[in-house]
C-alpha cells in the first residue's frame, strides 16, 4: 500500500505528473508494491501447470491445455485507473486483475470442469464470477472470468491478493488475442465493419468449438495413443542407451534395427513389446554384475 499512497502525489488537479512518475524513487516503490502480485501469479501458474502434469502422469485426459500468467505493468494499471476514475490510494482494491492467470482448454465443456475444480480448492476463494460463456459480450467474446482471493506469504506476513483467472478454449483464446490487438490499435474508435467481422468470427468460433465437442472422445483417444507411443519411444531410447553402457554394442545395433522398422510401421503394440524385452535384458545384465 505504501507505493499506492505515494502514487496519490502524482495525480493533481485532474492531471498526471509524468515527470514525477518517472523518478527512480517512484519506480522502486512501485516495484515493491507489485512483489506479492508477482509471487501470486508465479505460485498459481505452478499449481495449475502441476495439475496438468498430474493428469498426464496418471494417464488421464487433462482439461488444462496450457497456462499463462502475468502481472499488469504500472502503465496499464495507471491507464485503467485514469479511465475508471479510481483513487490512486485504492488501486489494490479497485483493480482486481493486477495479477492474472489464463487457463486454456481444448473443449468448451472443460471450462466448467476447471471452474468446478477451482471451487473445490482450499488454497483460494472465489470472490466473483463473470460468465461470458452463457452470456457472451456484445463483441462475441466468450470466457469465464473468476476473481479469486489467494494468500501469499511475504516478509511482512500473510497477504491476501486478488487475482483474475480467465478460462477459455483454444479457439476462444485465438479470437480474443486478435480482438485485443485491434482494440489496442483503434482504442474506442474501432470501425463498425471490423466490429461486425469480429462478431461473425466469434460465431464461427462457437461453431468450431461445438463441432470439436461432438468428436471429443475420438480426439482425446487419438491424443492418448500419441502420448503413449511417445512415452514408449523415449523409454526404448533410454533403455538402448543403458544397454550400450554395458558394452553390448552388437545387441544395441540389433535392437536399433528392430526399433527403426517398428517406428516406420507405426505399431505401438510392437513397440511396447520391444520395451518389455529391453527391460528384461537390462535386468539380467544388472543381476549378473
Amino acid at each position: 500500500m505504501g507505493a499506492m499512497l505515494r502514487c496519490a502525489n502524482f495525480f493533481k488537479d485532474g492531471q498526471w505528473d509524468i515527470e514525477m512518475m518517472n523518478t527512480e524513487e517512484y519506480n522502486i516503490n512501485w516495484n515493491r508494491f507489485l512483489i506479492p502480485y508477482q509471487q501470486a501469479v508465479d505460485e498459481l501458474y505452478l499449481k495449475f501447470t502441476s495439475l496438468k502434469t498430474q493428469y498426464i502422469a496418471i494417464g488421464e485426459y487433462s482439461p488444462i491445455q496450457n497456462v499463462t500468467a502475468r502481472v499488469k505493468n504500472p502503465d496499464s494499471i495507471l491507464e485503467k485507473a485514469k479511465k475508471n476514475g479510481y483513487p490512486l490510494d485504492q488501486l489494490d482494491l479497485m483493480i482486481k486483475d493486477i495479477a492474472g492467470v489464463r487457463i486454456v482448454t481444448q473443449f468448451e465443456e472443460d471450462i466448467n470442469l476447471i471452474y468446478g475444480l477451482i471451487k473445490l480448492r482450499t488454497d483460494m476463494k472465489i470472490v466473483t464470477i463473470k460468465d461470458y460463456l452463457s452470456n457472451p459480450k456484445q463483441s462475441g467474446y466468450k470466457s469465464i472470468h473468476l476473481i479469486v482471493e489467494y494468500e501469499v506469504n511475504t516478509v511482512n506476513g500473510p497477504e491476501p491478493i486478488l487475482c483474475e483467472i480467465q478460462i477459455r478454449t483454444l479457439a476462444m483464446d485465438f479470437w480474443s488475442t486478435i480482438e485485443h490487438s485491434l482494440n489496442y490499435k483503434y482504442k474506442d474508435a474501432m470501425p463498425q465493419s471490423i466490429k461486425q467481422r469480429l462478431v461473425s468470427a466469434a460465431e464461427s468460433i462457437t461453431e468450431i468449438d461445438s463441432e470439436m465437442g461432438k468428436i471429443r472422445d475420438e480426439i482425446t483417444e487419438a491424443q492418448r495413443l500419441f502420448r503413449q507411443k511417445s512415452q514408449t519411444v523415449n523409454r526404448i531410447i533410454e533403455l538402448m542407451n543403458r544397454l550400450s553402457s554395458y558394452g553390448r554394442k552388437a545387441l544395441v545395433r540389433k535392437y536399433y534395427k528392430i526399433f527403426t522398422e517398428m517406428r516406420e510401421t507405426d505399431n505401438t503394440i510392437q513397440l511396447l513389446l520391444l520395451q518389455k524385452e529391453l527391460e528384461k535384458e537390462i535386468k539380467q545384465l544388472s543381476n549378473n554384475q
